[in-house]
């Protein structure tokens, strides 16, 4: 016995979640510009590294806004769980962006390190780097309260990010300051750390994109569907459960064990009960719940 996948709407309110994206852009392009300009005029290298990197990070808040748009579009013939994944695909993307300018910013900062080619960076440098320090910090907060809560994609890749231009201007602001005492060669050395910050907030983000991608599920939330369906009444055991995420939804595939004594119609009356269970589960999405009969050993 089969019964139809059970399709429920999305938790993810798509309006509330392109704030987080739309707040994400609005701060790095005035923060990356305030950043580039005086790091270039003041002659810091480490702010106007995590300049570069903030303004890259417009750019890619702009893509997840993108795939966040684009994963909205309704179930067709060829899709018929929706679009989600596309905006897992965009945070694929993001990650492959930031590595980039995170090689690039290590790569030269090490060059100007080694050639010698720094000066003694302005105050103004720390003052710029502390405010966006302090910034970037509120943004991480809102964006992290508010990807854990839709448990988007994007919102959390966006967070992570968020949180490691926090740490990186703060950092900044640090090393400007011990400069300032004569150690000239930190400011470089702190280019060369923000570089591989961004490399490793890179690897982040693909690493669990990748695990989305390739239908990874965390053992942890396959374990607790298991326990809520074992305390399902006539649920004798539990067969398979498959379990997927289509962005911020999941998909489970799940087969159960009943009586093998009881009729059709009572199989079928314990599969809703198995749905019902688990909707009342965060972001589940789809139910497929397959009936076999249940063997003794």
């Amino acid at each position: 016995m089969e019964n139809e996948p059970n399709m429920t709407p999305s938790n993810t309110n798509p309006q509330i979640a392109r704030r987080g994206i739309y707040l994400s852009i609005v701060t790095y392009v005035i923060i990356s510009t305030a950043k580039l300009l005086v790091g270039y005029s003041f002659d810091s290298d480490a702010v106007f590294a995590d300049g570069l990197n903030n303004f890259t990070d417009s750019f890619a808040s702009i893509a997840l806004l993108v795939g966040m748009i684009l994963s909205q579009r309704p179930a067709d013939q060829n899709h018929r769980y929706g679009h989600y994944k596309i905006e897992t695909i965009t945070t694929l993307i993001m990650s492959f962006v930031i590595f980039y300018i995170g090689i690039t910013v290590t790569i030269d900062s090490t060059t100007a390190l080694i050639n010698q080619a720094y000066a003694a960076p302005t105050p103004i440098n720390a003052v710029v780097g502390l405010s966006s320090g302090v910034i970037m910090s509120g943004v991480y907060w809102y964006n992290n309260r508010l990807g854990k809560k839709l448990n988007s994609p994007s919102l959390k890749a966006s967070a992570k990010d968020n949180l490691s231009d926090a740490l990186t201007s703060f950092a900044t602001a640090l090393s400007v300051v011990l400069s300032r005492t004569g150690i000239l060669w930190l400011d470089g050395a702190m280019a060369i750390v923000v570089g591989l910050i961004i490399i490793k907030s890179g690897y982040d983000i693909f690493k669990e994109s990748a695990f989305s991608l390739s239908d990874g599920f965390p053992q942890e939330d396959l374990d607790n569907y298991r326990k809520i369906v074992r305390m399902v009444p006539g649920v004798r055991a539990i067969s398979d459960i498959r379990c997927r995420n289509y962005g911020a939804n999941v998909y489970i595939d799940i087969t159960i064990l009943v009586d093998p004594e009881i009729s059709v119609q009572a199989g079928h009356a314990i599969t809703e009960k198995v749905e019902s269970a688990l909707q009342q589960t965060e972001d589940v999405t789809a139910i497929d719940v397959h009936v076999e009969p249940y063997q003794e050993n």
